[in-house]
């Protein structure tokens, strides 16, 4: 089993999530990271036993041993420092969102095609197993012509680094338009607009509607060192190739109680996505209306029994380092779905702006870039080359 030797850039709340899944992966090692703030570098460095540390990433990317590099850093440095990876030959993995923006998100997989690396984004949700299942359902025509679904993602007033517990553990830099450039859609709906995406196949993309709101009062003492620039809640309705429709709702603050779970509904059937990661299906049976739990769990456990390599679709993060190691023969192109994602979420927002319905070709053509191309530093100024 060949070993891939790992470095991370960006050592903040998230690295911590990536590493607690390399742990579990045994042909990883994670040789080097790199952070602009040495403090918290050495302290992670010396929680994970990593050698190898850098203020600079340059130094790090000239490290030789090194295969892959996972991004950890903020939305709008996920491009230039995934460009950089590349550029430096290595296989690049990156946190999700793609980028700030559907122009940044199109250069950084253009990148990754012209330079021959191996781009994967952070798409957690596509590996559960309800969504195979359901991608497979769909496949086999068991839901007949789908027409409509639905992404949802509900907070009730959990905005990060100001209603959540512990919001120390965010950067103010987390809520501002200068390095998230957006918030509860880029946070959280990445994950269910890509998941039902990924389960209908990635249809393509015709227009989009939406608005985004920050409504909800903000304690004044929470405001003290911070500034909070970006959305609360979106909302969309898009429409797709072949008439399928998908309305998306992403919250982080909201004065209304539970939204529901995601679905898609087909000619001859439904899918509800439950909150335990299982999946619920809706159906006519003899002239009777049916519910059926899938027990997606309980029959995961025996799939595994029969086809081992399912396994290697346990998360991301497994399935990306199985296909670096030559353990499966081909993977989920995350960073297509991730690309198709930005494209429907630029929507919303430039729908917003515009107060008008947006198409993909507007999309495309509007969209405006918000990558960070300079840096400062405690060890002086970075200009990315882009």
């Amino acid at each position: 089993m060949k070993e891939i030797r790992v470095g991370i850039i960006g050592t903040g709340m998230v690295s911590h999530q990536h590493m607690q899944r390399y742990k579990n992966i045994p042909n990883v090692k994670v040789v080097a990271a790199c952070d602009i703030d040495r403090t918290k570098l050495d302290a992670w460095c010396d929680r994970y036993g990593v050698k190898n540390s850098y203020t600079d990433f340059h130094e790090l990317l000239n490290q030789d041993d090194i295969d892959a590099v996972d991004v950890c850093l903020h939305n709008n440095l996920h491009v230039p420092m995934s460009i950089a990876v590349m550029k430096a030959g290595k296989n690049c993995y990156c946190e999700k969102p793609m980028a700030g923006s559907y122009t940044d998100a199109k250069l950084l997989y253009d990148a990754s095609k012209a330079l021959g690396r191996e781009l994967s984004i952070h798409l957690d949700f596509l590996f559960q197993p309800a969504s195979r299942i359901a991608r497979q359902m769909i496949d086999k025509g068991e839901l007949g012509r789908i027409y409509h679904a639905r992404s949802v993602g509900y907070r009730r007033r959990m905005r990060p680094g100001l209603d959540i517990s512990g919001q120390d553990t965010f950067s103010p830099n987390f809520i501002t338009s200068k390095w998230a450039g957006h918030g509860a859609v880029y946070d959280m709906g990445v994950y269910h607009i890509s998941q039902l995406l990924y389960i209908m196949g990635i249809p393509k993309l015709d227009r989009v509607s939406g608005a985004t709101y920050q409504e909800v009062d903000v304690n004044p003492e929470l405001l003290k060192d911070r500034t909070f620039e970006v959305e609360e809640l979106g909302v969309g309705f898009a429409k797709y190739e072949n008439g399928l429709t998908l309305d998306i709702i992403e919250s982080w603050a909201i004065n209304m109680d539970d939204f529901g779970m995601g679905f898609v509904v087909g000619s001859k059937g439904g899918l509800r996505l439950c909150k335990n990661a299982d999946l619920k299906y809706m159906s006519i049976l003899n002239g009777r209306t049916i519910e059926t739990d899938m027990r997606i769990g309980e029959n995961e456990a025996i799939e595994r029994i029969i086809n081992p390599d399912l396994h290697y679709n346990e998360n991301d993060q497994t399935h990306w380092i199985a296909y670096l190691s030559g353990q499966i023969p081909e993977r989920i192109d995350t960073s297509w779905l991730a690309l198709q994602t930005m494209l429907v979420s630029e929507g919303i927002f430039l729908s917003g702006k515009l107060n008008r319905e947006v198409t993909a070709d507007e999309i495309d053509a509007l969209s405006e870039s918000n990558a960070v191309r300079r840096q400062e530093t405690p060890f002086g100024v970075i200009d990315f080359e882009f």
